[in-house]
């Protein structure tokens, strides 16, 4: 019964350490002339201007990343091929500005990361 605990735990451990690591997405919003940012740097991410448009930019990309990286597959509003970091358009009020990624790491191993969110309010 030891035998057979031991050996189970091990297959689990196995199979669950590809995505035990710490990698993380977070954002930035780039608020247009005289507007404000907040949480810049972290997975929730907000900006507000006054200049009555659709959209600012912004960007996702990888934090705490400890290991070589072969490939990133970004989901979500970064449609970036590979890469750590992927630029976006974040459009106003809505609640898609979302993005995650799938980190394939040179050694074998993989990594799905949290999602982060970008938020953005202009003056309408």
């Amino acid at each position: 019964m030891k035998t057979t605990l031991k050996a189970l735990t091990l297959i689990a451990g196995t199979f669950f350490a590809g995505s035990a690591f710490s990698a993380q997405v977070v954002c930035d919003v780039y608020a247009k002339g005289g507007g404000h940012s907040w949480g810049n740097g972290t997975q929730n991410c907000m900006a507000l201007d006054f200049s009555f448009g659709n959209s600012t930019s912004g960007r996702f990309y990888l934090k705490d990343v400890t290991k070589d990286i072969e490939e990133v597959r970004w989901d979500g509003i970064a449609r970036c091929s590979g890469g750590t970091s992927c630029n976006v358009t974040v459009r106003a009020y809505s609640g898609g500005n979302t993005a995650s990624a799938l980190i394939l790491y040179k050694d074998g191993t993989w990594e799905r990361t949290n999602t982060a969110r970008a938020s953005y309010e202009t003056g309408h």
